[in-house]
């Protein structure tokens, strides 16, 4: 029978959070392996988040001074790149690239709005209206 884990969770006792770790042992055997996040792990985690929330402000502020599309900031809210983003609401690269335009944007269809919404697990409303 296999062991299943609670894969993160605070635990009271060291304050910390614990998160299950794949690895291999010495025999080569695949194995996972409940561990505890050191600060170094808290430090590196700290400053990717906050890289990320700085690219986030930037993208909401180049929307609502009208130099990217509303795509281009839930895509980089959900921390998707274009081939993700394309894959993901099933549309072609080169039309991904276009609506990051605003005019292209504002032109868009009901269906692919919803493409996008759907991608972004939005409402299309949520996805016209940044606010």
């Amino acid at each position: 029978m296999e062991q299943k884990f609670d894969y993160k969770y605070k635990d009271p006792e060291h304050g910390h959070y614990r998160e299950l770790f794949y690895s291999y042992d010495k025999d080569g055997n695949y194995k996972k392996q409940v561990r505890f996040h050191d600060d170094s792990d808290k430090i590196f985690i700290e400053q990717f988040w906050d890289v990320q929330n700085n690219r986030i402000q930037e993208a909401k502020e180049q929307v609502l001074s009208g130099i990217k599309s509303p795509v281009y900031y839930y895509m980089k809210k959900n921390l998707m790149d274009l081939m993700t983003l394309s894959s993901q609401a099933t549309i072609s690269l080169w039309r991904v690239k276009r609506h990051l335009k605003p005019g292209i944007f504002k032109r868009l269809s009901e269906k692919t709005l919803a493409k996008y919404a759907g991608a972004f697990n939005i409402t299309i409303e949520e996805l016209q209206n940044i606010s």
